[in-house]
């Protein structure tokens, strides 16, 4: 996926993550939110308050996946 970081694509790659998120669609969310992320991070600098946002919204998601893989019954 290219990135694109202007300051439009960046409120709609965001909106587009969180509202995957709000439906529960942690790796699709994760999929939009993890390069979003990066791209902020180069752009605003990781201590920006919409980037560290975005980190704590995957850490979320990272620990919400793993908790469902460890939970899974096996066979």
């Amino acid at each position: 996926m290219e990135s694109d970081v202007s300051n439009e694509a960046i409120e709609l790659r965001r909106a587009i993550g969180f509202l995957e998120l709000s439906e529960g669609r942690l790796v699709e969310a994760r999929r939009m939110l993890e390069p979003l992320h990066d791209d902020m991070s180069v752009v605003y600098g990781p201590d920006d308050e919409d980037t560290v946002e975005i980190a704590e919204a995957l850490a979320r998601i990272r620990l919400t996946l793993d908790d469902t893989h460890r939970e899974a019954p096996e066979d």
